[in-house]
């Protein structure tokens, strides 16, 4: 005799197989950013940076936000928040830049000032054309779920000055500390997913570049990370504990040279994610930048979601 949970599971495969689909994708709830102006993940107006103060969004649910069939978001039964925050910074005097780490920058408006921009915003620069990149939910399906358009990243900037300054090296083990990422949740959360976006830099100064790039590395104990999607540039070490960029050159573009992609981390009855930050460079024949440009520095972008919970 069919028990009532075997037969729920016959009449959600149905479909697929008279359609000849024996591979069906089972939609799941996912809990998720979104800032549409009527369900904002962080209050308006979104404050410009460059800024290293605290930053807190809100989570939404989204219905069979798994593959994004139909965006659809409410307000969760139990508030759920994420604080993104900075400390040990080794760089705390930059000028214009306020501090080594900071949200809401970019380099761009002169040569001797970062570029001021909202610390929340899906501009990522960049479209998942291929759908193969960033993944919502732990158990997929892989290449869908973030949609860059609806899902809001914090935009984080890493500056060269400091390294300029120092006329710091710049070989392919040339790796420099700027302090911890933490992530706070208001209440305890299990297997978060973390879609990160353009992990990597480059100056290009007498047509000779140097590229540089963000890494992070866990130091919260007893949670490990795993590599849901991404490109090749994006790799997760032996340890499970850090995420970095490849050997190759290193560019600020995901289709080639950017680091890109979603990453669980893995485990339960998480309240915060403590990670190491430093900026490696890629050994190019390139420099930080001169004495006239001097506002060089990683931008990209991170966006979290979860499994309904």
């Amino acid at each position: 005799m069919l028990s009532l949970l075997n037969l729920s599971m016959l009449y959600a495969l149905l479909p697929a197989l008279l359609l000849g689909n024996l591979n069906p994708v089972f939609s799941q709830n996912t809990i998720e950013f979104v800032q549409d102006g009527t369900h904002n993940s962080y209050s308006p107006p979104v404050l410009k940076g460059p800024t290293s103060i605290p930053q807190t969004l809100r989570f939404f649910i989204n219905q069979d936000g798994n593959s994004d069939r139909g965006i659809y978001f409410q307000k969760l039964e139990k508030d759920l928040q994420l604080t993104f925050s900075f400390d040990d910074q080794p760089y705390i005097n930059v000028p214009q830049h306020v501090t080594g780490m900071t949200f809401g920058a970019a380099s761009g408006a002169s040569s001797t000032n970062m570029k001021s921009v909202p610390v929340l915003n899906s501009n990522y620069y960049y479209t998942d054309t291929t759908r193969t990149v960033f993944t919502a939910h732990p158990n997929g399906p892989v290449g869908q779920g973030v949609n860059l358009y609806t899902n809001p990243g914090v935009q984080i900037f890493l500056s060269a000055k400091p390294l300029l300054a120092a006329n710091s090296p710049r070989t392919d083990t040339s790796r420099y500390y700027y302090g911890k990422l933490r992530l706070k949740f208001s209440r305890p959360v299990s297997n978060p997913v973390l879609s990160i976006l353009g992990l990597g830099a480059t100056t290009n100064f007498g047509n000779k570049r140097l590229g540089f790039a963000t890494e992070l590395e866990l130091e919260t104990p007893t949670f490990t990370l795993t590599k849901l999607s991404g490109n090749k540039e994006l790799f997760i070490d032996d340890t499970q504990t850090k995420i970095l960029h490849d050997k190759s050159a290193i560019t600020g573009d995901c289709d080639n040279g950017a680091a890109c992609g979603s990453i669980l981390v893995k485990g339960s009855e998480i309240t915060t994610l403590v990670f190491k930050v430093y900026l490696r460079a890629d050994g190019g024949p390139g420099v930080w930048g001169t004495e006239k440009v001097t506002n060089s520095g990683d931008m990209w972008h991170i966006t979290v979601s979860l499994p309904e919970q």
